[in-house]
């Protein structure tokens, strides 16, 4: 990705507020569909010809974000996103660029990640000294809209993450 597709775009567009809302809405949405890993909804939500830069690796069009997902799926388990500080700028023709922070808090172990759905009214305690932020980085998003007005991500770019390995577990 070059600068010039993550810094906010010199065109002087403006954002109206419904499209700010929507944009916001969209990719927490997005990152709900990770916390509880919906894989084909996921994978729905970036358009055909996506790009993910991302620390473990690129991905180019849907087959290899594909691949990305299956092999990122295991240290999603009991993990929840918290996404803050939305800033939104117009990017190149219509579509937007969405960037914000993200942490990455571990609620549950992966082998144990299952009881957040089948006793999700129980109060989880865990040795671990859960829960435990274990990740936070910088995320842009572009979206661009599709036949009908939905979103999609086109390009995602994660960067300056820092981790506690020790909680990816």
């Amino acid at each position: 990705m070059s600068a010039s597709d993550s810094a906010p775009a010199s065109s002087n567009r403006r954002i109206d507020a419904d499209t700010r809302f929507e944009a916001i809405d969209f990719v927490n949405r997005v990152n709900f569909l990770f916390d509880r890993w919906q894989a084909e909804e996921l994978l729905a939500a970036f358009s055909d010809d996506v790009i993910v830069d991302h620390p473990l690796g690129r991905s180019t069009g849907k087959e290899e974000l594909a691949t990305f997902l299956k092999a990122y799926e295991p240290i999603t388990h009991g993990v929840r996103r918290h996404n803050c500080n939305h800033v939104i700028d117009a990017g190149p023709g219509e579509d937007v660029i969405v960037t914000y922070y993200i942490l990455l808090i571990r609620v549950a172990p992966s082998s144990q990640a299952g009881r957040l759905k089948t006793a999700p009214m129980e109060i989880m305690e865990y040795d671990e000294h859960l829960p435990k932020l274990i990740s936070y980085a910088m995320v842009t998003d572009r979206l661009t809209r599709i036949t009908g007005g939905d979103w999609r991500v086109r390009h995602k770019r994660v960067q300056n993450v820092s981790e506690d390995k020790e909680f990816h577990f």
